[in-house]
């Protein structure tokens, strides 16, 4: 069943950028940190590129993790490797929130980022025969789609490991593969992720819902 992504009307503010965020998406999905993508052209010298929200399915979090994180505080799993990477594999309804911040980004500037930070990742996780799956990922975001300032696109991670991107609403694709959905929530809670302190945020929001 595809995840509702129906905005619940109370929201928590990305604070360098004053974006918006709904506290909970649908009747699943709790927001569990929020933060900021930044891009550097050249050394000192970098731009805002989208803010971007991460929740999850707070029950589900309960039957997939509770059992063997249960008994830590909240802060003891805070930076846990362990902990992060069986988030990352598991098959808990996620959903990634991106808005965007910038008044002159193409697609194709938004896809060569990804095609930068989700392809690292996939060689990092599956080795070097990547770059087909990554391909089938880039090619959803299409010349013909706008993204201009305030544009949402969302990256939901619903049961059976499917990947759906959504760009303002309109679902441009759905992949399955528990590598990409991996990769992709590995660029904002794993050990290399660009917003520290926004990793930091989510994993005690997780935490505190086992």
């Amino acid at each position: 069943m595809p995840l509702s992504l129906e905005d619940n009307g109370v929201y928590v503010h990305e604070k360098r950028t004053g974006v918006p965020f709904p506290s909970a998406l649908g009747p699943s999905l709790k927001l569990c940190g929020v933060g900021l993508r930044k891009k550097s052209l050249i050394p000192f010298i970098s731009f805002d590129v989208y803010a971007f929200g991460v929740y999850a399915a707070d029950l589900d979090i309960k039957e997939y993790l509770s059992a063997k994180y249960r008994k830590f505080s909240a802060s003891k799993l805070q930076g846990k490797k362990e902990f992060t990477d069986d988030l990352m594999e598991s098959d808990i309804p996620m959903a990634i929130r991106l808005q965007i911040v910038h008044n002159e980004l193409s697609i194709g500037f938004f896809r060569s980022i990804f095609e930068e930070s989700v392809g690292s990742r996939l060689q990092k996780f599956g080795g070097s025969d990547y770059k087909e799956l990554l391909q089938r990922f880039t090619s959803q975001f299409r010349d013909e789609h706008k993204i201009p300032n305030g544009s949402i696109i969302h990256l939901l991670r619903e049961k059976g490991h499917f990947l759906r991107t959504l760009i303002d609403g309109q679902e441009v694709g759905s992949i399955q593969s528990k590598l990409l959905c991996k990769s992709i929530l590995d660029i904002y809670v794993g050990e290399e992720a660009f917003d520290e302190p926004a990793k930091e945020d989510i994993e005690h929001n997780v935490a505190t819902y086992l």
